[in-house]
């Protein structure tokens, strides 16, 4: 495939081979697991997301910029693949709850609706809580992101008010994204702590909070800093975005994401795949230090 913009593409099509291999572990994983109840159809959808991404990010590369519609479509995808990575977090901390104790107390109801008509169905707690406020930050990225895609380049001086707006909306969802980034990390020390809860699951959220910091911190950034900010007229040029932008798009933001994903996705092969079963001579009782042991790997 000839690319228009050689850069965009060959940077488009590695990330998509990557979530491709990505994607189809996690389908190996959703399949034995036997239904899509399950952090880990999360994950498939996250991939699912971001190879969609990177096909209008070659899309894109392959038409040119009078295909704009195809680089928004791209950032918003982007934008998406982020959010699903802060809830899969959340949930990885309650799964540890779960897995530890039958019970996660974030999903205990903070508030007795049973007598509010309106809400009896409704359980306010720590999940629900946390799950609409984060979609009102996704909502607020995904508004703010695509209100400019109207304008041409000729009137952007003429909007000056409408691309404040359109900053202020991607930068407050995205500092919220941020906040909760951190929020997780404080929930999974608290659990390590004060619950005296440890599980792979709590080691994976760590492991993938300065990732996903990085990502958040990069999402900001990118709403009011020039050189990274997809609005600015001065990331284009005739052979497609500059060098600055595609690097820092996919160093700070892709591969952040990548790396996130797949550090969740490892809790699979650690905490949740079936052991080997043992054959009925490797099951017999075990010799140590001349003593019969009733031990076996499991």
């Amino acid at each position: 495939m000839a690319f228009e913009f050689v850069g965009e593409g060959v940077a488009a099509s590695i990330f998509l081979a990557l979530y491709l291999i990505y994607t189809l572990f996690t389908i190996g994983i959703v399949w034995h697991k036997g239904t899509l109840r399950t952090i880990y159809a999360g994950l498939l959808f996250f991939g699912m997301i971001r190879m969609g991404a990177q096909l209008c990010g070659i899309a894109f590369a392959s038409l040119g910029y009078e295909h704009w519609q195809w680089l928004v479509a791209y950032l918003v995808l982007g934008a998406e693949g982020y959010f699903v990575l802060i809830l899969t977090s959340f949930y990885m901390v309650s799964h540890a709850h779960i897995a530890a104790k039958n019970e996660s107390w974030l999903k205990t109801s903070l508030v007795d609706t049973s007598s509010w008509r309106l809400l009896k169905k409704f359980k306010i707690n720590g999940m629900n809580i946390f799950y609409y406020l984060a979609t009102v930050a996704n909502v607020l990225v995904i508004v703010g992101g695509t209100m400019l895609t109207g304008l041409d380049a000729d009137e952007y001086d003429a909007n000056a008010s409408r691309i404040e707006t359109s900053k202020g909306l991607r930068g407050t969802g995205q500092a919220m994204f941020l906040i909760f980034t951190l929020v997780v990390a404080g929930l999974a020390a608290y659990t390590v702590i004060h619950d005296n809860i440890r599980s792979y699951l709590l080691t994976a959220v760590f492991i993938a909070t300065p990732f996903l910091f990085v990502r958040g911190i990069y999402g900001l950034l990118s709403c009011f800093i020039q050189e990274m900010n997809y609005f600015s007229m001065a990331n284009y040029t005739a052979t497609g975005m500059s060098v600055h932008f595609v690097a820092t798009e996919y160093v700070l933001a892709t591969t952040m994401e990548f790396i996130s994903a797949c550090i969740f996705m490892s809790t699979y092969y650690v905490v949740y795949m079936p052991k080997k079963t043992l054959s009925e001579d490797e099951t017999n009782l075990i010799e140590v230090d001349g003593k019969r042991d009733d031990r076996t790997d499991e």
